[in-house]
């Protein structure tokens, strides 16, 4: 046993102490601007570590393994090589789950286990490790310890870890709160770490290679949009010339546009004020920290179209009823600044013609006519030579998905409300395009769709409409793109 002494009395007088760091910081767009608290995660060198608001994280560099510390200020391991065995101690920040694991030098785990603790000094019992070198990594609520182990255990008795108890007890408090503490990480450069951001319900994931001090930014997604997959192709975008009402700026040309998601519905007034009441919106419908601060993203709904938003208590509701209605009296700033809120875009007036058409080619995706029962829209003036038994139209707008959908499960592509999309109004390029975006600048933004008020011609697939960017209307909505 003399000389296994001496080998731990090397390891521990060549111990290296870190002498570089990066700090990290998090910062968050979309539908939140900070975060709560975060989860990185070592791939290349397993190991875990939680960040809350108000601490600072830093990773600190090592060349490899043996640049980790036998101990360290808080975490003690204290081998018994007679007994086969190790004690491990270290200091619980706050009351909450902690994972004690055990990797081999390849960064395979050997053991792991989950205990709920009271904060204070903690005390396991590691027995059974076969020899060899390890790393430990105790991963708590506000903390996060690692270091090396060696043992010197030649027996072949099942290897095990075993929880002791606690030195000092406290009354248990799981609260996530801010510990305002510095939270470190062993890494060597090229580890490869995965940060999982929270804000609240939104959850963003990010995967990187840090070669400096940096700040990781989360774009978080507003989750309560429902959407469908529009698949990648190649389409005849605008209308022949023998379409009856075709518009002269409806010339046909061929687009390819890559996949893409797509709001399964027209965003409704309850998704709306969520945007809005998130980001203190007031009265004045007006964002101040947004990308257009003097623009007003949507006023309240009044008179005898009264199916919108208020704006109550300091808060924005839906009307009574209309919850589920799509939003309406919307800017196309108010629209841009939800789908940037949402994580996404406005649909390209391409995506709009391409996903509305759901590989049809007639005026209508329900084919040649669209009936009072597949649309809403004004039901008294049908399409060309088309009929409708009831002609007397609801004449405001309906709850999303009261339609049946189209060919690629998207509902209201016609009538109920126009729909905002990104582009510049302008005249259509003569030849064949890959996911356009439109005319670089102009006076209006295009919409499509038409509304509850309009004849059936106005919504035609390759119907193009056109309007100031900061009008609203009580028939004017949007829904939103996401990547696939």
């Amino acid at each position: 046993m003399k000389n296994h002494s001496l080998l731990l009395l090397a390891i521990f007088a060549t111990a290296n102490i870190y002498a570089q760091t990066y700090t990290i910081n998090f910062a968050a767009t979309g539908a939140a601007t900070t975060v709560d608290s975060v989860k990185v995660e070592n791939f290349t060198h397993p190991a875990t570590v939680k960040w809350h608001s108000g601490d600072v994280l830093q990773l600190q560099l090592s060349n490899g393994i043996n640049e980790i510390g036998i101990n360290n200020q808080s975490l003690q391991i204290c081998p018994n090589p007679m007994q086969g065995q190790s004690e491990i101690y270290f200091y619980a920040e706050q009351a909450g789950n902690a994972i004690l694991s055990i990797y081999d030098i390849a960064g395979k785990e050997v053991l792991q286990t989950e205990s709920k603790l009271l904060q204070g000094m903690q005390k396991y019992l590691l027995t059974g490790l076969k020899q060899g070198l390890y790393f430990v990594n105790i991963c708590g609520d506000g903390y996060f310890y690692s270091a090396k182990l060696i043992s010197l255990n030649t027996t072949a008795s099942e290897s095990k870890i075993k929880y002791l108890g606690s030195e000092k007890q406290e009354v248990a408090n799981i609260t996530l709160k801010n510990t305002n503490a510095t939270i470190t990480m062993p890494y060597t450069i090229g580890d490869n770490l995965r940060f999982i951001g929270y804000k609240g319900s939104f959850t963003s994931i990010l995967n990187d290679v840090p070669t400096a001090s940096k700040t990781i930014t989360f774009a978080f997604t507003y989750s309560g949009i429902t959407t469908v997959l529009i698949p990648g192709g190649s389409f005849t975008m605008g209308s022949p010339t023998t379409e009856v009402n075709h518009n002269n700026d409806e010339v046909e040309y061929q687009v390819t546009l890559s996949q893409f998601r797509m709001s399964k519905y027209e965003i409704t007034n309850t998704q709306y004020a969520v945007f809005l009441n998130g980001k203190s919106i007031g009265s004045n419908g007006l964002y101040a920290a947004g990308a257009y601060p003097t623009q007003v993203l949507i006023y309240a709904s009044s008179g005898s179209y009264d199916v919108g938003l208020h704006y109550t208590g300091g808060k924005w509701v839906a009307v009574t009823g209309c919850e589920n209605k799509p939003v309406i009296n919307v800017s196309w700033y108010g629209a841009t600044e939800f789908a940037t809120y949402a994580g996404g875009t406005l649909p390209t007036e391409a995506q709009w013609e391409y996903a509305c058409r759901g590989t049809t080619t007639t005026p209508f995706n329900t084919g040649n006519c669209l009936s009072y029962l597949q649309a809403n829209y004004y039901w008294q003036s049908p399409y060309n030579n088309c009929i409708n038994t009831i002609t007397t139209s609801p004449h405001t707008t309906q709850a999303v998905g009261t339609y049946t959908a189209n060919a690629y499960g998207l509902h209201d592509m016609h009538g109920n409300v126009c729909e905002w999309c990104s582009d510049w109004y302008g005249t259509y390029p003569t030849t064949a395009q890959t996911n356009p975006t439109g005319a670089i600048s102009g006076i209006n933004r295009v919409n499509r769709g038409s509304g509850f008020i309009s004849l059936a011609k106005m919504c035609r697939s390759a119907m193009r409409l056109w309007d100031d960017p900061g009008s609203v209307y009580d028939f004017m909505g949007f829904r939103v793109v996401l990547a696939p």
